[in-house]
């Protein structure tokens, strides 16, 4: 069983929109639009009679897939072209002797490649930019929600909701960027013949290419392309990317809306993530689909690699993508799909943020405290002096405000008044508001002062 078809499992692990790109009913559309496009500039450059493109173009309008037919011929084959062409061919009659005129079975799979690929980077756009649209509000809105940083999965400094938002948003703006480049570069389809020559269009192979390219709306290939499948390997690299980020952000989520941290919750949807033992459990079940989305995606990126390497003018490494081409996308789609509902509907609890910021007793601010020192007795010896205080609040376990109070040393240079500005976290969290507000111009052209 896959769990890309199962009629149980397949909503987790894909899309329908991606399904209906991928399955073979566009596959075979793809075939079909390619060689009536064919003999359509063909007889308009009088490669073949204009009678064989009208009969073609008229009797291809009743093709009925006999797709068992289609199954056993492939298996027996290899590979589908022949087989589709051979049903066309028949529905065509006499007028099918001049399907597939000088083409090549590559030619028409890897045209067909882009075509799909093309139709499922701008679905993958539209979502994507659902993702963006829900980061910058919560970016907006939490601009000033002061929380605790982590490093390495242990607090560190203050820092603010809005500016880990902020650091999302940049990411996936950038990712839209990429997105956008492979959308605009993959645009050269391929017809070349046997071996990317055109030999047996004689004279008018270019011009045979070009208008086909046209027709499909395309751009022809400054060379054939069988043996070069960076094209194709950039676009998996690329939904890795996507998916790693989806799968970024998940990762946090996850962490946030553990028990101990309660600073998010993913929506609320009836019966989601409850267990079959315990009643009281809801798992963050969205964000950990997200995250193996993300591991998965990672996976063909060496499959994509594997496919580049090929000798001569090309050989059976096509298959892989055959694989990982459809595969990539529905994983990688469910990602940005599940996050962008995620993300709209997430809850985040600013009290909670707050109220962890003080679980070390306040240790997070003996950076503020040394900062504010290190003027009057210098770094080095500000750093030793609040150390040592710090080592006394820990072996006390009391506050580091207590510990710093009861300090002489401490005490000698600073007001009671300094210490406490220092210990207060949202005093301490640096540029965040403006370099959020720089990033919300930059991507988005708002000022959130001004909402």
């Amino acid at each position: 069983m896959s769990v890309y078809s199962s009629k149980v499992l397949k909503n987790f692990f894909g899309t329908e929109e991606m399904r209906c790109i991928f399955s073979d009913e566009s596959r075979v559309k793809r075939f079909l639009e390619i060689e009536v496009a064919l003999a359509k500039v063909e007889a308009k450059l009088g490669v073949i009679p204009q009678q064989a493109y009208e009969e073609i173009a008229e009797r291809s309008r009743h093709l009925t897939i006999d797709w068992e037919r289609l199954r056993d011929d492939t298996e027996a084959i290899g590979y589908p072209v022949v087989p589709f062409l051979k049903q066309l061919s028949d529905v065509c009659g006499p007028a099918g002797e001049y399907l597939h005129w000088g083409s090549t079975t590559r030619d028409i799979t890897d045209t067909a490649t882009i075509l799909q690929v093309r139709e499922a980077l701008n679905i993958l756009d539209l979502d994507i930019r659902i993702v963006k649209n829900a980061l910058i509000n919560l970016v907006r809105v939490h601009r000033d929600t002061v929380m605790a940083g982590r490093t390495h999965g242990m607090h560190a400094l203050p820092t603010t909701f809005g500016f880990r938002a902020a650091i999302w948003l940049s990411e996936v703006d950038r990712q839209i960027g990429r997105l956008d480049r492979v959308r605009s570069s993959l645009n050269a389809g391929q017809f070349g013949g046997a071996v990317g020559t055109l030999s047996a269009l004689g004279d008018q192979g270019l011009n045979v290419q070009r208008e086909l390219m046209h027709e499909l709306g395309l751009e022809p290939p400054d060379i054939a392309w069988f043996a070069s499948r960076d094209r194709i390997s950039e676009v998996i690299f690329v939904l890795a990317e996507i998916a790693g980020t989806m799968g970024s952000i998940a990762k946090t989520i996850i962490v946030m809306t553990r028990d101990e941290v309660r600073e998010a919750k993913e929506p609320d949807v009836v019966g989601r993530g409850t267990s079959s033992a315990m009643p009281h459990k809801h798992n963050t079940v969205g964000s950990e689909l997200v995250l193996v989305y993300a591991k998965m995606a990672a996976q063909f990126v060496g499959t994509a690699m594997e496919a580049m390497v090929q000798d001569y003018d090309r050989d059976w490494q096509g298959h892989f993508e055959t694989i990982v081409v459809p595969q990539a996308f529905l994983v990688t789609h469910a990602g940005v799909k599940q996050m962008g509902f995620i993300l709209q509907g997430l809850k985040i609890y600013p009290e909670r943020m707050r109220e962890n910021l003080e679980i070390t007793n306040g240790l997070m601010m003996a950076e503020s405290v040394m900062m504010v020192l290190a003027p009057k007795v210098g770094r080095k010896k500000a750093h030793a002096l609040v150390s040592a205080v710090c080592d006394v609040a820990i072996e006390k376990e009391i506050h580091l405000r207590e510990a710093l109070h009861a300090s002489e040393l401490i005490r000698e240079h600073l007001q009671p008044s300094q210490i406490e500005f220092a210990l207060a976290p949202e005093n301490y969290v640096g540029a965040a508001g403006q370099i959020v507000d720089n990033v919300l111009v930059k991507i988005a052209g708002l000022d959130p002062r001004k909402s």
